[in-house]
């Protein structure tokens, strides 16, 4: 007999306790349902494996028709679905199919999160450890309180809850709320995704940047160059102005004849005598 101070303890701890793949495994389940420590995944994982150890047993004892292991498969199938880890009509290799996500979709703290009480799972564990969760009558201070199918419908606020208002700042708001709980690994890509648009963003910014630099003097001597078929038409196109008369210009003096020639010079000689 033990203590009664300590009681015993519900989980079974890893064999190995440094396995790297195990560990990042863990370690996505505590973030996508917010869990406390490595030690809620330890007791979800005990809690699966005794149904599935049962399931094992029977499956080889089903071979002898005996009715007492009929009976009892049917009544652990019928409690599995009583609790909601499997659907009506399965079978014990479906047992065997299980995971423990299966048990931690069961949790109060997951289901809060998902009935729209809370807006993210570590404020629905809170709201559980603060009181201000019942189901039905009773209020459920235990956030890895396993729920079963009748009793998800009855979750809600306790009546001495101030949550109850529709106008308090803790309730979640209609638009932050989600309806399911994302994968620590699709949260990644996402952030990692969104991290990638704003560098392309900068990218292109910069490149527009570096195209708005002033031009060096060989490019503005290019552009300046013009190519022969553009100097051909510039020629083609003064031509014609060259050919056309301006009639502002002024008119050539008129010459004087020859005759008020001759007539000026016989008089300058008889000037001379």
């Amino acid at each position: 007999m033990g203590s009664p101070k300590f009681s015993k303890k519900k989980y079974a701890t890893p064999l190995h306790p440094w396995k790297e793949n195990r560990i990042e495994s863990e370690r996505e389940l505590i973030k996508k349902y917010g869990l406390k420590s490595h030690k809620e995944v330890w007791k979800a994982k005990t809690y699966l494996g005794r149904y599935r150890q049962q399931a094992r047993e029977l499956l080889a004892k089903i071979i002898g028709k005996d009715p007492q292991i009929k009976k009892e498969s049917e009544q652990l199938l019928l409690h599995l679905t009583k609790m909601g880890i499997l659907p009506d009509g399965s079978s014990l290799d479906d047992v065997l199919a299980l995971e423990t996500e299966s048990i931690l979709t069961r949790r109060l703290q997951t289901l809060v999160f998902l009935k729209g009480f809370s807006s993210t799972t570590n404020q629905s564990r809170q709201l559980i450890n603060h009181g201000h969760i019942a189901i039905g009558n009773r209020k459920v201070t235990i956030p890895s309180y396993i729920v079963s199918k009748d009793e998800e419908n009855e979750i809600s606020y306790t009546n001495n809850s101030p949550l109850n208002e529709l106008s308090h700042p803790a309730r979640p708001k209609a638009d932050a709320f989600k309806t399911g709980i994302t994968d620590y690994k699709t949260e990644k890509t996402e952030e990692e995704s969104k991290i990638g648009i704003k560098k392309e963003k900068t990218k292109k910014k910069g490149k527009e940047k570096d195209t708005e630099l002033p031009e060096s003097k060989e490019e503005v001597e290019k552009k300046d160059e013009k190519p022969v078929s553009d100097q051909k038409i510039d020629k083609e196109t003064e031509e014609p102005e060259k050919k056309s008369p301006d009639k502002t210009k002024e008119k050539p003096k008129e010459k004087p004849s020859t005759a008020d020639n001759s007539k000026e010079l016989k008089d300058e000689k008889k000037e001379d005598k």
